[in-house]
């Protein structure tokens, strides 16, 4: 009886000191604007285009973040059709792992990598090319530069993604391209 009891003891404790040392989950918003670049046999379908859009990130601790996003990507394609717009939705999750290093007065440094799994959409504009979504993931380098709860936020992703004609039923090849963003990242508490 008396060793149950001191396990039980033992336990509490180790539960109240486990409590005690649990990170303070800080959530951050982070709007951004850039471009996406295709690579390899994309820029045979797609030209350079323009993005937006906007992260949601949970900061677990100084040097690991939980990450999703949704960006919008106003695209032309290059198929023989008379409309060649295209609006490409993005939306992942991830995580990101990082440095906090101190620049001098309030200023910090937080170089970041990060990995990430989602799904992409093609919705064209033209009624012969059909809307296709499928599966993609993501590689990121980058770094943030953050006073109080403020920061300035560069951002390359590495793209990778099943991609479907909208001309033809045939199966999904593999596709990549880039993403380069600047955005800001604000530190809700």
């Amino acid at each position: 009886m008396r060793g149950m009891a001191l396990m039980l003891v033992a336990l509490l404790a180790g539960t109240a000191v486990a409590s005690a040392q649990r990170p303070r989950v800080r959530p951050e918003i982070r709007p951004y604007a850039g471009a996406l670049i295709p690579t390899g046999d994309l820029r045979n379908f797609f030209h350079d285009a323009p993005m937006v859009g906007v992260q949601a990130a949970v900061e677990l601790k100084p040097s690991l973040h939980l990450v999703g996003a949704f960006g919008w990507v106003a695209a032309q394609n290059r198929f023989p059709v008379a409309q060649d717009n295209v609006n490409v939705f993005k939306y992942d999750v991830g995580m990101e792992l990082g440095l906090v290093r101190s620049l001098g007065g309030a200023w910090e440094l937080r170089p970041f990598i990060g990995a990430g799994i989602g799904g992409r959409t093609y919705d064209y504009q033209a009624a012969s090319l059909a809307t296709k979504t499928c599966t993609s993931g993501y590689g990121a380098v980058g770094t943030e530069f953050q006073i109080a709860r403020t920061a300035l936020r560069l951002e390359a992703r590495h793209n990778v993604f099943c991609y479907r004609s909208p001309i033809t039923s045939g199966s999904s090849q593999t596709r990549s391209d880039i993403g380069l963003t600047f955005g800001v990242a604000y530190h809700l508490r």
